[in-house]
């Protein structure tokens, strides 16, 4: 059973997309609970988080460990998409929802291996964050300034500007403040934690 998180401010965008994922659940006939967010006591880790900007995706390993007891591994993947949504079209969100779906539906080995995920969901290795434009995001996130990030990865402060931009473009940042936003946040997360899949 797949379970899903709406964490949003805007009521009437978390309703909007509480439809949009109603409809692509109703053409993928998955059994889905939906989590409330004010109930503190989770006893399971949600499989989707909808939060203002962006979406995190739980993937849990349910293999059991040889040997032990019947206890499944507690082991997870946790990536994080960037949902910016304002300059799309409601074909285009619901893309991205089927997307997500898919991708949270997916079996833990599959996503073990980056290349071959994105080979398997279809997505272009050249549309994700390269290592310099993901270490450039992080530092963003920190509260670093371009100059501050320059002397930091020994690079000049005009690539660093051209990865922030090309890391921006990739995410669908509409503007600085959506991109520090994500930042800041993949920024707080554990380094495991840390995957960005952009859509």
């Amino acid at each position: 059973m797949l379970k899903i998180l709406l964490i949003d401010s805007n009521y009437y965008q978390m309703f909007g997309l509480s439809l949009l994922i109603y409809e692509q659940l109703s053409d993928e006939h998955l059994d889905v609970c939906f989590l409330l967010p004010s109930a503190k006591e989770h006893t399971d880790e949600p499989n989707i988080v909808f939060r203002n900007d962006m979406v995190t995706i739980n993937i849990f390993n349910k293999r059991r460990i040889r040997g032990s007891s019947d206890t499944p591994r507690k082991e997870k993947i946790t990536i994080h998409v960037p949902f910016l949504s304002r300059k799309h079209t409601l074909n285009e969100i619901s893309t991205k929802i089927r997307k997500i779906l898919a991708i949270a539906c997916a079996d833990y080995n599959v996503l073990i291996n980056k290349e071959s995920a994105y080979w398997y969901f279809g997505l272009k290795k050249y549309s994700q964050l390269s290592d310099s434009e993901n270490d450039v995001m992080l530092l963003i996130g920190r509260g670093y300034n371009s100059t501050d990030i320059s002397k930091i990865l020994n690079r000049s402060r005009k690539t660093i500007s051209t990865h922030y931009r090309n890391a921006s473009r990739k995410m669908g940042a509409a503007n600085r403040a959506e991109f520090y936003r994500y930042a800041s946040f993949i920024a707080n997360c554990g380094r495991d934690e840390r995957n960005t899949l952009c859509l």
